[in-house]
């Protein structure tokens, strides 16, 4: 025993070795006087433990953790966002309506719930696990056990019918369910009709500690007591952990589309996908430990899960989670009202709905005020770093009186579910960059894109590099224009390390998605000035009518500038004389003061001629899916299907 003791001294102190500075000479000095003293006592008297200082042992431990992390990010591997909380320990990592969390309470809640995964499922066997929980603390619970465990995460929307949600449980093949208490009455019926094997998940998790046993004060959450790393020699193991290579390899997540072709697909996202989404946004944004953000966005689509929620939490930043979308809440966040320190955010993401009744509540609560209009001003440009919007257009009215409300211009960017964030406008906005409305900016770092004009058999490719051109940090970059100014007008595709792996279990429909290694996105886009613009769908949004092709979105941007419209889309109805005719839904303020002849004289001045609708129906509503979008489709079939029509008036 004595020797023993003597030989774990030895090891320390050539394990601190490499420690640098004054932390490395204090571990020495502690371990070489433990060292000789157990040498020159070990036959008069037992060997007494010397203490060391818990902050260079943990100090210690801290480094060579990030150090074990960046070999494997050296050898091409993947460290999971999981993992890397290990990295930010006693952080806050997540506030929502229950508390403040910090990494390590996540990190050891989400090792127990692994644990019962994986009893279901086994480890590492890529097993679909659906899960239905409220937006906060316990979906990151939930994902990152599913993660720990090796299997695949499938998240699903608690609003949604339960048809839908029994259709994504089927398809993925989902091995277990798991859910809040709240959502019980979801998902056990959902259980018990599929037999499926239910697991209940809660907040409880984040309190037990070291499996109910309070640790030591001293102890260092990376101290082998807590069971949360392993030192094996002197190699540094995270423990119970699947290695790099592993997560090089699996697949992460599957996130389903919204099905406007068709039933919903399951789109499968690999870790190596994830990673590459992070190291991009990273670097374009610039998100630190030091942000900060907002959530209130929808926990089933990228934007949510990936943008708003893993991409900060992955580099140690916080995530402020409110249950829902709620205007005067968000508003209270952005300016600080009544928060406390811990409750501060510099950052939120978006989708244009929610930045409109954000600037209805403006109106409502702070518009008649000049003070309070100076101070929402003055914040939101000293406080907040960052605000995004995504998932949908952004009329052109938002994006300027958003400006005039907060001193930002709103950061557009473009992605999909298979292809995650592909485009973004500038995080530098200088003499060379700037966030043009209507436009999403260049391909991220690591991305590809590519604008084909088939019908005069052109094509330009965009490529996206870290702190190169677009990307470059330093201020008014020198950033050259691959058309000499000519505009390109085109399909786009897209290509690289973000690109999804496959739709799930539909091999015939992923092949058809790819041409020649890149993914055909169905979006028209414009390459003018140094910057993308999207045209719409090419499906729905380029309508071709009496020889002219059209942007519906562009129509839609000038609809939006008109003072009575409260929404608008824009369609095209299959028609024998101009091959389709074109028709502005709109919904207005006033349905009985609102004139739609003044409305076509009004765009007569704005569009041209041809551009401008054959027919406008007003109706009482636009619906929008949970990320503002509108499924043009599903309008075109209410409107002039066999179902009963909404509008109150039409003019043709």
């Amino acid at each position: 025993m004595k020797m023993t003791k003597l030989l774990r001294a030895k090891r320390c102190l050539e394990a601190v070795a490499a420690f640098g500075g004054a932390g490395r000479t204090a571990l020495i000095t502690q371990y070489a006087r433990a060292l000789s003293t157990q040498a020159g006592k070990i036959i008069q008297n037992p060997p007494q433990s010397i203490p060391l200082d818990p902050e260079l042992v943990h100090a210690d431990l801290h480094r060579r953790l990030a150090g074990l992390y960046e070999e494997e990010v050296q050898k091409k591997l993947v460290v999971p966002p999981f993992k890397r909380a290990l990295l930010h320990g006693q952080k806050s990592a997540i506030r929502d309506q229950t508390g403040d969390y910090s990494f390590i309470q996540l990190y050891e809640a989400v090792k127990r719930l692994a644990i019962q995964i994986s009893s279901c499922c086994g480890s590492a066997s890529q097993s679909r696990v659906a899960f239905i929980c409220p937006n906060d603390a316990t979906y990151v619970i939930s994902q990152w056990a599913c993660w720990f465990s090796g299997q695949i995460a499938v998240p699903l929307n608690p609003k949604y019918p339960q048809n839908l949600l029994e259709y994504y449980i089927k398809d993925s093949d989902a091995s277990l369910l798991i859910a809040t208490p709240e959502f019980q009455n979801v998902a056990q019926p959902l259980a018990t009709k599929l037999d499926k094997k239910l697991l209940l998940v809660h907040h409880d998790l984040l309190k037990a500690e070291n499996n109910g046993t309070q640790p030591d004060e001293e102890t260092s959450y990376l101290d082998p007591k807590r069971e949360n790393l392993l030192q094996l020699n002197d190699t540094l193991v995270v423990e119970g952990c699947l290695n790099g290579e592993f997560y090089r390899d699996a697949n992460a997540l599957i996130l389903y589309t919204s099905g406007t072709t068709g039933n919903p697909k399951g789109v499968v996202l690999s870790y190596a996908n994830l990673d590459a989404q992070f190291h991009a946004l990273t670097q374009a944004w610039k998100v630190t430990n030091a942000d900060s953000v907002l959530h209130a966005l929808p926990l089933n689509h990228v934007h949510g899960t990936i943008n708003a929620l893993n991409l900060p939490l992955t580099l140690g930043a916080k995530c402020v989670m409110l249950p829902k979308f709620d205007s005067s809440m968000v508003w209270s966040y952005l300016l600080n009202v009544n928060m406390t320190t811990k409750e501060r955010v510099n950052m939120f993401m978006g989708v244009p709905t929610m930045y409109s009744l954000l600037i209805k509540e403006y109106d409502n609560v702070f518009g008649k005020n000049a003070r309070m209009c100076d101070y929402v001003k003055t914040h939101c440009k000293n406080k907040i770093r960052l605000m995004i919007s995504g998932s949908a257009p952004l009329p052109g009215t938002v994006f300027k009186r958003w400006h005039d409300i907060s001193g930002h211009n709103l950061l557009e960017r473009y992605g999909m579910t298979e292809i995650g964030m592909a485009i973004s406008n500038p995080l530098i906005q200088d003499g060379t960059r700037s966030r043009k409305q209507g436009c999403v900016g260049m391909p991220l770092p690591g991305v590809d894109a590519k604008i084909v004009d088939k019908e005069n058999n052109k094509e330009l490719i965009l490529q996206g590099a870290a702190n190169e051109g677009y990307w470059n940090g330093a201020p008014d970059a020198c950033i050259p224009d691959p058309t000499n100014g000519q505009p390109i007008t085109g399909h786009l595709y897209i290509r690289g390390r973000s690109v999804f792996r496959e739709y799930w279990q539909k091999p015939e429909e992923t092949k058809s998605e790819f041409e020649d290694g890149w993914f055909k996105t169905g979006d028209a886009a414009e390459y003018s000035n140094g910057t993308i613009k999207l045209l719409g769908r090419t499906s729905v949004d380029i309508i071709k009518c009496g020889g002219f092709k059209l942007s519906a979105l562009e129509i839609e941007t000038v609809l939006h500038e008109h003072a009575d419209t409260t929404d608008v889309a824009v369609i095209g109805i299959p028609d024998e004389t101009w091959g389709s005719k074109l028709v502005a839904v709109v919904s207005v303020k006033d349905a009985e003061t609102f004139s739609i002849p003044r409305l076509l004289l009004w765009l007569e001045q704005k569009l041209p001629k041809h551009a401008i609708p054959k027919e406008v129906k007003l109706v009482k509503d636009i619906p929008r899916n949970a990320m503002g979008k509108i499924n043009k489709k599903e309008l075109i079939h209410t409107l002039y299907g066999n179902g009963e029509h909404q509008q109150e008036k039409v003019v043709k």
